[in-house]
């Protein structure tokens, strides 16, 4: 399944860490305006995942985001977050407080180059966070 953490066919438990997968999903899905089960074949995690490794992730974000994202180094710091929520390893997955101190420093630097009023699109990022803190 799209957000379902692969670790748990092997495991057969979940833990935190499957969150963890599952929002990274959910990141991937808003930056790249994508539901994430494309096909039944191939998720949006497996496209994402290569994209990042291979530098081509450009290419499946959404044109109308792609245009709106102003600030290289705030994409970087967003697209690295979720790539690294979708870790094969759960061991190497980030906790919570890292991706939220993360995905903060990137809504800063995009803030900081558009100088202008959060857009939508950033209140959807700090929403999710603030439901998956509990906060």
């Amino acid at each position: 399944m799209g957000c379902v953490d692969p670790a748990i066919e092997k495991t057969g438990g979940v833990t935190h860490k499957s969150d963890i997968y599952s929002f990274g999903v959910v990141l991937f899905e808003i930056l790249c305006g994508r539901k994430a089960l494309i096909q039944s074949d191939r998720s949006l995690a497996q496209m994402a995942k290569y994209g990042y490794e291979n530098g081509t992730l450009h290419d499946i974000i959404h044109p109308h985001l792609l245009n709106q994202i102003l600030s290289p180094q705030s994409l970087l710091i967003y697209s690295k977050v979720a790539y690294y929520c979708l870790n094969d390893d759960r061991a190497h997955r980030p906790d919570m407080h890292h991706i939220v101190a993360k995905l903060e420093k990137a809504l800063e630097l995009q803030l900081r180059h558009e100088n202008i009023v959060r857009p939508f699109f950033y209140f959807i990022i700090y929403f999710l966070v603030f439901i998956i803190l509990g906060w």
